[in-house]
């Protein structure tokens, strides 16, 4: 009676013990979870394994990259600074020699046309429009394949070139236009079929914005 009292005490504990490890191991895999919930939401991102995508990833987690830019990628929008030439290195950048950061600078140039006005939207209107016409291909393959690039940026964009044409050609916008046309197409004549097209949905909002600060007058 007493052998059966103890094996039965005895299949008890193991069955309790297995339990115990099953619970264990229930809660790993919660903890597991959650763990890897959290980090796809802080950096929601980086789904894309795009070259791009990774550029951008790197540039945010490399120490040494500007607070000030990594503070306007956050913002989305451009953030006052006290120092002039601090809110103007955003508009430099574009024209960055650090290739591996191309991209960044780029999404941070973009996002700072959000809430631009005064002296950093003409600053704005004059690098953008350089940038355009002279990297055309990398302005079409950014918003061909880039992450955080959507349609409210390119008529941002837009919205600057039509802003610096007004001040540099005023009188003359149609024929500038005109003329910025045929140059953006000429300079991607023979690149890949995608950029055309990222392209003339640019030149369509160049006319529309034109056209609605025509109208507004």
């Amino acid at each position: 009676k007493l052998t059966v009292i103890i094996a039965i005490s005895f299949f008890a504990c193991q069955k309790q013990t297995d339990k115990s490890a099953q619970q264990t191991k229930a809660d790993l895999a919660q903890v597991e979870s959650v763990a890897a919930k959290t980090e796809s939401q802080k950096s929601p991102i980086f789904h894309s394994d795009s070259p791009l995508g990774t550029e951008l990833k790197n540039a945010l987690d490399d120490p040494s990259t500007d607070k000030y830019f990594v503070e306007v990628f956050n913002k989305v929008r451009i953030v006052k600074h006290p120092d002039d030439d601090k809110m103007l290195s955003v508009t430099d950048s574009l024209f960055s020699k650090d290739p591996s950061k191309d991209f960044f600078y780029f999404i941070v140039f973009t996002k700072s046309l959000n809430g631009a006005d005064g002296f950093y939207s003409e600053a704005a209107g004059v690098k953008g429009t350089e940038f355009l016409t002279t990297k055309t291909e990398s302005f079409a393959d950014y918003f061909n394949i880039g992450p955080k690039l959507d349609d409210t940026d390119m008529r941002n964009w837009a919205s600057s070139i039509v802003g610096e044409i007004q001040i540099e050609r005023e009188g003359e916008e149609a024929m500038a236009i005109n003329e910025l046309e045929s140059q953006l197409r000429k300079n991607i004549k023979y690149s890949r079929k995608e950029y055309s097209l990222v392209i003339e949905k640019f030149i369509g909002y160049i006319k529309k914005v034109q056209k609605e600060r025509i109208t507004s007058h």
